[in-house]
């Protein structure tokens, strides 16, 4: 992967994360508050979350390792 191609996926991982930051807030008010989250909020933070972790192992699987070739 080139240097632009992992900032971008860089840029998209922070991305996917302050979404999930949000809904999980968001969530976390409603109960603090007596609410309950509908089940298709519940369902927005569990997508998010998942996103964010696809995206974590990608990101994790194109940085170089120490040891190889490509240091």
């Amino acid at each position: 992967m080139n240097p632009k191609q992992y900032d971008a996926l860089r840029r998209k991982y922070r991305y996917e994360w302050d979404a999930h930051q949000v809904i999980a807030h968001r969530n976390a008010l409603l109960v603090r508050t007596g609410r309950q989250p509908s089940n298709e909020q519940l369902i927005d933070e569990q997508r998010a979350a998942a996103a964010v972790a696809l995206i974590r192992d990608e990101l994790l699987s194109a940085m170089p390792r120490s040891g190889t070739a490509q240091d």
